[in-house]
């Protein structure tokens, strides 16, 4: 997967779960786009969890320097 900044991963996921949903969705071709979101949820996932530490670091040492 080429990188991606968070807004283009959540829409892209967003036209994955329209077209599921829709149910105009061939088998072969349903593998593939569950195979690419479960690729740009881990992607999702991975920033999340980055900026949940940054801003962890950041309070700590906010809290640090009073």
């Amino acid at each position: 997967m080429k990188k991606k900044s968070y807004a283009e991963a959540v829409a892209r996921l967003e036209e994955i779960m329209a077209a599921v949903q829709g149910g105009k969705i061939d088998v072969d071709e349903l593998s593939g786009l569950l195979k690419e979101a479960t690729e740009l949820l881990r992607f999702c996932k991975d920033k999340l969890y980055k900026a949940d530490e940054e801003v962890k670091l950041l309070l700590e040492e906010m809290n640090g320097n009073e």
